[in-house]
């Protein structure tokens, strides 16, 4: 039979100076790995943030974008009931009329569909000036019509909260 030895590890204790490298060694690297997570988290965050820049960014463009475009087709728009109002009323011109008036409903259902919203003040409604731009004054003997709308001249519209162009009316204005 063959004898196993057992040999003994005998485990020395490193010395303090040892324990001392060692210790400031292992505070160095955690200080340095403290850096590294700082630098990572500064990194997330500034990535967060330019995500969020250029979302906000891009939404502006957006909303710019489609202001100009809706300020160019308010343009055709307006051409659109200048020619409807403009034409014959007799039976010749019914078909036109008709045409017309369909063209007119199909694109501002498009234009409403897209976020545009009418400013179309009725008569007696209060006048805002934030939405409404008086193009004249118009006298009135009854005192609870005076700063009231009296007629609107041209339809208004906005999007998205932000007039594109103001609906234009006569104001009523009492007179003694």
């Amino acid at each position: 039979m063959t004898e196993t030895k057992k040999t003994k590890k005998t485990k020395k204790t490193p010395s303090p100076s040892k324990i001392k490298k060692l210790e400031s060694k292992l505070m160095e690297q955690e200080e340095e790995i403290n850096q590294w997570k700082t630098t990572a988290q500064r990194s997330q965050a500034d990535l967060i943030n330019l995500k969020r820049r250029t979302l906000e960014e891009m939404q502006v463009n957006k909303r710019k974008t489609k202001i100009n475009l809706f300020t160019k087709f308010l343009d055709t728009l307006d051409e659109l009931h200048m020619t409807k109002d403009s034409l014959p009323t007799d039976k010749a011109f019914k078909g036109w009329l008709e045409g017309i008036e369909i063209i007119i409903s199909k694109f501002e259902t498009s234009l409403t569909q897209e976020g545009l919203v009418k400013l179309h003040p009725e008569e007696g409604d209060d006048f805002n000036p934030q939405i409404h731009e008086s193009l004249s004054i118009q006298e009135t003997k009854t005192k609870k019509l005076d700063g009231k709308i009296s007629q609107t001249v041209k339809t208004g519209y906005s999007i998205e909260e932000t007039i594109i162009r103001p609906a234009q009316v006569i104001l009523l204005k009492h007179i003694t």
